[in-house]
């Protein structure tokens, strides 16, 4: 049901995701993926460095040295819950666009 409300107004997920996602925007693809693997991760998972390693197959250092990535990209605006709550959203939606149906 979410991703249907997502999908809605794909012009105004666009547009969300182009402002959240700016900080990664001058990074090299293979870079935004995996930082924006990482945030999603982040965000789902408590924000514990264990649960997101766990979470995505790789080491709780790989973790920390993406997390203090997104920390530099993003500073202080991680610490909005209205911030977080809209990256969520933008990479959900990202997610779900890049991951095959089924």
């Amino acid at each position: 049901m979410a991703t249907l409300v997502v999908f809605k107004d794909e012009d105004l997920v666009a547009a969300l995701a182009e402002v959240r996602l700016a900080p990664l925007a001058h990074l090299r693809r293979s870079q935004q993926d995996r930082l924006a693997e990482t945030l999603l991760a982040w965000l789902r998972h408590g924000r514990g460095v264990a649960e997101v390693a766990a979470a995505l197959h790789v080491h709780p250092q790989t973790v920390r040295y993406r997390l203090r990535q997104i920390e530099q990209l993003y500073g202080d605006a991680l610490a909005d819950p209205d911030v977080r709550f809209e990256l969520e959203i933008v990479l959900r939606a990202r997610q779900a666009r890049q991951d095959p149906p089924g």
